[in-house]
C-alpha cells in the first residue's frame, strides 16, 4: 500500500498524543520507553519488527533504570499491547496476522507462543526509513516529556540512539517549556552551593558544575518554584533523579537519605553513601525549603528501594 509521507510535524502529533491511564501524579513512561527504544533500532537502520521476548528483556531493563520504582517484574506486557491504540504501533504473529482484536492485552503466553513482534505502523515506518534525520529529534522530544533532562544521555546510550542527528530545516516543538529564570534562582536561593555536598566551585563569576533541580520533575508537572528546587551539583543531581537518595519529610530540614539499592567501595561512600542522614544544606530562606508534597512524589516515584538504616 502507498503512503503519502508523514511530515515531521505529522509523526511529532502522533508520538506526543500517547494515550496514559489516568494516573494522577504517578509516572508512566512504559510506552515512550518503547517507543524510544525502536527509535533506537531505526536509526541504525534496523527495520525489522520486535519480538515480544526482546522487547520484554529490553523494556524491563530500561523501567528498572529509569522508571518508577516496582516491588516486582516491571511490566512490558502492557506497553508491548496497548500501544497499538495509539495508531503509532502494529503487534502481529510470525505470519504477519494481528493476534487478537481487542483492547485487552492476550495473557503473556500467547504472545511468546504466537511469537509476537511488533513494530511502528506502516506509514510511520515509511516515513522513518526515508528521513531518518527526524529520528533524533523526535527521541529528544519524547525524553524531554516524560524525563529530566539529567537522565536523556543515559537512556540514550542504553537504546543506542544519537539525538544529535536531528532535523536541520525544521522548527523545534515545543515540550513541557522550562522556565529559563528557575535556574539562577534556586542557585542563590542556595547561596551558589550544592545543598547536598556544599559543592561551590566557581570559575570567575561561573559556577561549575552546579545545577537546579526540580525535586518533583518538570516533565511531569513540577512547578518551577523554590520549594520545589535544590541546587545540586551535576553528579548529585544525576544521582537524585535516579532515585539514588531522596529527603526526608519529617524534620525541618530535610536529611539526605540513601537508597539501599546503592553499592560501591571507597569513592562511593565518600560522593554518596556518607551523605545518609545528614541533613541538607539550607537555602537562605527557610521559607524556600522543600515543600512535603513535592518530597513525597519523589519518594513515591523516583526513590529507588528503601532508605538505609539512620543511626
Amino acid at each position: 500500500m502507498a503512503y503519502e509521507l508523514l511530515t515531521y510535524s505529522e509523526l511529532s502529533a502522533r508520538f506526543s498524543s500517547l494515550r496514559q491511564a489516568p494516573l494522577g501524579d504517578r509516572r508512566a513512561p512504559h510506552k515512550p520507553l518503547l517507543i524510544v527504544l525502536m527509535l533506537g533500532r531505526y536509526q541504525h537502520r534496523n527495520f525489522a519488527a520486535i519480538t515480544f521476548e526482546e522487547a520484554r528483556a529490553e523494556l524491563s531493563e530500561l523501567l528498572a533504570d529509569f522508571g518508577p520504582p516496582s516491588a516486582g517484574q516491571p511490566n512490558a506486557l502492557n506497553p508491548f499491547w496497548r500501544l497499538q491504540n495509539d495508531k503509532v504501533w502494529r503487534v502481529e504473529d510470525l505470519e504477519g496476522e494481528r493476534i487478537a482484536e481487542t483492547v485487552t492485552p492476550p495473557n503473556l503466553g500467547t504472545l511468546v507462543d504466537r511469537k509476537a513482534r511488533g513494530n511502528f505502523t506502516d506509514d510511520i515506518g515509511t516515513a522513518l526509513r526515508e528521513q531518518p534525520a527526524y529520528i533524533g529529534r523526535l527521541a529528544d522530544e519524547m525524553l524531554a516529556a516524560h524525563f529530566p533532562r539529567s537522565l536523556h544521555d543515559d537512556i540514550c546510550a542504553a537504546v543506542g540512539i544519537d539525538v544529535g542527528q536531528s532535523v536541520e530545516a525544521t522548527p523545534p516543538v515545543e515540550v513541557n517549556r522550562r522556565d529559563a529564570e528557575f535556574r539562577p534562582r534556586i542557585i542563590r536561593a542556595y547561596e551558589h552551593r550544592c545543598a547536598a555536598t556544599g559543592w561551590d566551585l566557581r570559575i570567575g563569576r561561573t559556577d561549575a558544575g552546579l545545577e537546579a533541580a526540580h525535586i518533583k520533575w518538570h516533565a511531569v508537572g513540577g512547578p518551577s518554584v523554590e520549594t520545589n528546587g535544590i541546587a545540586l551539583n551535576t553528579l548529585h543531581h544525576k544521582l537524585f533523579d535516579l532515585g539514588a537518595f531522596t529527603l526526608s519529610l519529617d524534620d525541618r530540614i530535610p536529611r539526605i537519605l540513601v537508597s539501599r539499592e546503592v553499592h560501591g567501595g571507597d569513592a562511593a561512600r565518600e560522593l554518596l553513601i556518607g551523605l545518609h542522614g545528614k541533613a541538607m544544606r539550607p537555602p537562605q530562606d527557610l521559607t524556600w525549603l522543600p515543600d512535603r508534597t513535592f518530597i513525597e512524589w519523589h519518594q513515591k516515584e523516583v526513590f529507588k528501594g528503601d532508605p538505609r538504616t539512620l543511626g
